[in-house]
């Protein structure tokens, strides 16, 4: 109870000053209302009320892990073109084919890369992306 009527009192004091030397005119009330916001905010955090019942949460649209899925596709995409043109095969087109695992995560099942390179160079070029995967070449 003390800090609150220590609070409560230095605020009323500050704001009491700074109101004497608020200016005349059109922008004295701007001003006044600002502070009177201020001192709102003040007996609010010395009253220490708290906020229980209001949620910060922000909700969600329905379609998140459709576009959640969208995105690591077209990282997988950007990684295997990435790791392609760092090992300079040239290709024209990369798809990446998914499923979905028991816990709603994205699984690349299948990659078809669309090149003029033979198979075994762009699977070794691909290295650990090419493990545990299915990838098809179409030859241009």
């Amino acid at each position: 109870m003390t800090q609150f009527f220590t609070a409560f009192c230095t605020g009323c004091i500050l704001l009491g000053l700074l109101y004497i030397i608020c200016p005349e005119g059109n922008i004295s009330k701007p001003i006044k209302y600002t502070f009177s916001l201020v001192f709102l905010c003040l007996v609010i955090s010395a009253a220490n009320i708290p906020f229980k019942n209001i949620s910060l949460e922000s909700i969600a649209p329905a379609n998140s892990q459709q576009d959640s899925g969208e995105m690591q596709i077209a990282a997988a995409e950007y990684v295997f073109a990435y790791t392609l043109k760092e090992q300079n095969i040239n290709f024209s087109d990369i798809s990446i084919f998914t499923n979905k695992s028991q816990g709603d995560s994205i699984v690349i099942s299948k990659v078809v890369i669309v090149s003029d390179e033979p198979r075994e160079n762009i699977i070794k070029a691909l290295g650990e992306l090419a493990q545990n995967r299915e990838v098809e070449i179409v030859n241009e």
